[in-house]
């Protein structure tokens, strides 16, 4: 029993010394030094579709002075050029000092910058390039031989490229029969993941030349003939 008393004596102790709350372990979490610079991870000068997300997320580290990751550091996250949007605008360093952003493009401009901002002089820069649409291609159902009034075999195919004939994700087409009388459906739509739009081609009921022109905005138009027999 003394003992025991000798002990709740050596806690109050501790209590009132504390300004009454006793004495506890507590889990403390190093956060590092002060920030002073913000590194790129992943996913400076990307290149991705005027519009669209880039593929892989931007990851940046704010560091202190030894290149120590520091935590719970708030940037600031702004497009500065091309129009284009972020995600969060405002992000907080985990344990590692890391952010991690979606960064979605514009159509403003062709090379595309973001800036993260930790505090004055304490920030990042990344860039990117954004590639528009240049050329409509006949991918499939030109010079279809058919019978007057009756749909062509094969659908219409056109696909929409960049540089490097890269597909065109979502990218308005209009089709409009302007020979020979007949009907195409869809006569618009947008370009799926592989940059293609198809259409069913129904001939006119006149035997002779028919002919579609697939437009998409200003790029130049593409004819697609068929012939109708009777």
């Amino acid at each position: 029993m003394k003992r025991l008393r000798t002990h709740t004596a050596a806690v109050l102790a501790s209590t009132l010394l504390m300004g009454g709350c006793p004495l506890l372990p507590t889990d403390v979490t190093a956060t590092g030094g002060a920030p002073a610079t913000v590194t790129i991870v992943q996913g400076d000068n990307q290149i991705a579709q005027a519009g669209r997300a880039l593929s892989a997320p931007i990851v940046l580290r704010v560091v202190d002075a030894s290149g120590k990751g520091v935590a719970r550091q708030t940037a600031t996250v702004v497009v500065v050029s091309g129009g284009g949007t972020v995600t969060p605008a405002t992000a907080v360093s985990d344990s590692s000092g890391e952010l991690k952003l979606s960064w979605t493009l514009g159509s403003a401009s062709i090379t595309q910058q973001l800036l993260a901002t930790v505090k004055e002089g304490v920030a990042a820069s990344l860039l990117a390039t954004a590639v528009y649409p240049t050329t409509v291609v006949l991918a499939q159902g030109t010079s279809q031989t058919g019978k007057v009034a009756t749909a062509l075999k094969n659908d219409v195919v056109v696909r929409v490229v960049g540089p490097s004939n890269q597909p065109m994700i979502g990218v308005p087409v209009s089709f409009a029969v302007v020979v020979g009388g007949g009907a195409i459906t869809p006569q618009s739509g947008v370009t799926n993941s592989l940059g293609e739009i198809s259409a069913k081609w129904t001939l006119g009921g006149v035997a002779g030349p028919n002919l579609v022109v697939a437009t998409s905005g200003t790029l130049p138009p593409v004819p697609i003939p068929a012939t109708a027999t009777p």
